[in-house]
């Protein structure tokens, strides 16, 4: 179950309600969409489910790699809906954030869908989808980019196997613009913290209202349960991380925040147990009161 406070929800609301009469039409727009992608999705109608993408939308499935554009996401959902029934779907706004050339918006989804000779399985978890907004009045949204994750841990046996055998690697983005050399440098802190189990200081490279949106758990918002699942989550103890990189794979500047687009490699062990885990995310910066770039929201799930 996906929790957030009802002072919090009023709060995400408020700073986009405040807005022009534009912002409702975007608002409607979005419901529009998403209440449209559930009953083709349900349908299994392939066709009508890219209609929001671009050749330029970053994709980032959860359990899957990172995709780029309309025919990459096309074929996701080829084989997605060659696997699976859908007998219901739906996505619940919890907030959009007004970015000025862009829209954040972020929720949850729930998900009933049946494999090929399996019973029915629930999978749920939250969203993040950054709209662009149409440079004329009469055109549509499209879906700047798109990263979804479930709110708890489960068996990848339940949703489609997809294969990624097609898809190239992510490639790093290198760019010696001084926003973008700054947004690194912050990822280079962040590989430090993680490393070394720093795991209260990791929290702090997040602003007090900020909403972390990470793998098999639900989401967190605010200052205290961010710090809180940081200081469990990479607390010092017989878990190493033997290498890591946090890396960029592009930057989006809208007129109000830095959307960053990373993907990660970790390499960990615990005792005679190791493993590797790679993955993908959505961050969002901004600066605070003394100027530093802040993680105001970030999505994080695996590959």
């Amino acid at each position: 179950m996906i929790k957030l406070s009802l002072a919090f929800l009023l709060f995400a609301f408020a700073g986009f309600a405040q807005g022009s009469k534009s912002d409702s039409v975007i608002k409607k727009q979005i419901e529009e969409y998403n209440t449209s992608f559930a009953n083709v999705f349900i349908k299994g109608n392939q066709g009508d489910l890219a209609k929001a993408y671009t050749d330029e939308t970053i994709f980032m499935p959860e359990h899957s790699r990172q995709r780029l554009g309309r025919k990459a996401i096309e074929a996701f959902y080829e084989q997605w809906l060659a696997q699976a029934k859908i007998n219901s779907y739906q996505k619940t706004i919890l907030e959009l954030q007004d970015f000025g050339n862009y829209v954040l918006e972020i929720g949850t989804f729930a998900e009933n869908l049946s494999l090929n000779g399996q019973n029915a399985f629930s999978y749920s978890g939250k969203y993040s989808v950054l709209w662009a907004k149409p440079s004329k009045k009469n055109q549509l949204l499209t879906i700047a980019a798109e990263i979804w994750g479930s709110a708890s841990y489960f068996d990848d046996k339940n949703i489609p196997n997809i294969d990624d055998a097609a898809i190239p690697p992510t490639k790093e983005y290198i760019s010696s613009d001084k926003l973008t050399l700054e947004v690194k440098e912050r990822n280079n802190n962040i590989k430090k913290l993680v490393q070394n189990r720093q795991g209260a200081e990791h929290a702090k490279m997040f602003m007090p209202d900020a909403m972390y949106l990470t793998y098999y758990t639900p989401i967190l918002s605010g200052e205290k349960e961010i710090t809180a699942y940081f200081t469990e989550h990479e607390k010092p103890g017989t878990l190493r991380i033997e290498q890591i990189s946090i890396l960029t794979s592009n930057i989006i500047f809208t007129q109000k925040a830095i959307v960053e687009f990373g993907f990660y490699n970790v390499d960990w062990s615990d005792g005679d147990r190791n493993g590797n885990v790679k993955g993908k995310s959505i961050n969002v910066w901004k600066r605070n009161g003394d100027g530093e770039l802040m993680l105001f929201r970030q999505m994080v799930n695996h590959d």
